[in-house]
């Protein structure tokens, strides 16, 4: 991964996020708070939108200085050990993305809401599993469901089922009931995600907690998953 940036990064810097499209003006930040040291660095970013958020820096990210004195340095926001597998995975991948700690929600839809995010932005993780008991993670928009029988079509099998709480408690003990996430945990689970995804440049997702999410690219959510992306999600 190559970052661009100061050799010294410091509370006051400038962030900035190239556009991946033609037109995309990128985004503008300034750190507010730099947390860690060394490879394990990130930063509190105060966005131009108004919004903060945990910023991990990827190939698309500047930092440059500020002039002028800048505020002292402050370490705090530590993630969740959930959180921190999810982290150590898109960080090893080169990933730029965001961690967006919230207050406790429970269902998807409130979770956009906490966040003043498109319900079509924040996607969800279904968890089924076919005959065969092979579980797939289907990964949807929050204002829709998964269609079963779609999905099943999707993945070549003659039925999916979702998984029960008591099989997801055992199948996933590392992360909160309800708060799978599309990548992480157990291996050698297939995930598929709604084409309607696609439409989006950045999507939050599951950060493995119900206090936090995480935000990347769609098509880096591809990469670190291998998704395949198919029309999942009910009509």
């Amino acid at each position: 991964m190559v970052v661009k940036h100061a050799p010294e990064i410091a509370v006051g810097d400038i962030v900035e996020v190239s556009g991946r499209h033609v037109g995309d003006p990128g985004r503008l930040g300034e750190i507010a708070e730099v947390v860690g040291a060394g490879e394990h660095t990130r930063y509190v970013v105060r966005w131009d939108d108004g919004h903060e958020t945990i910023f991990y820096p990827g190939e698309a990210t500047t930092i440059r200085p500020r002039p002028g004195p800048t505020r002292p340095r402050k370490r705090k926001h530590e993630p969740a050990g959930a959180t921190t597998e999810l982290i150590e995975i898109l960080r090893g991948c080169g990933i730029e993305f965001e961690l967006l700690p919230h207050r406790r929600t429970l269902t998807a839809a409130a979770e956009a809401q906490m966040l003043g995010a498109l319900e079509q932005t924040v996607a969800k993780t279904v968890v089924t599993c076919d005959e065969h008991r092979v579980c797939t993670r289907a990964v949807v928009p929050a204002s829709t469901r998964v269609d079963l029988g779609r999905l099943a079509k999707a993945i070549g099998a003659k039925r999916a089922r979702l998984l029960s709480e008591a099989e997801l408690v055992a199948a996933y003990p590392g992360f909160e009931l309800g708060a799978v996430p599309p990548f992480g945990g157990p291996g050698g689970d297939r995930v598929v995600v709604d084409a309607r995804l696609a439409e989006c440049d950045r999507v939050v997702v599951e950060a493995g907690v119900h206090d936090a999410s995480l935000r990347l690219r769609f098509a880096d959510l591809v990469a670190v998953t291998g998704a395949e992306v198919e029309e999942i999600a009910e009509i």
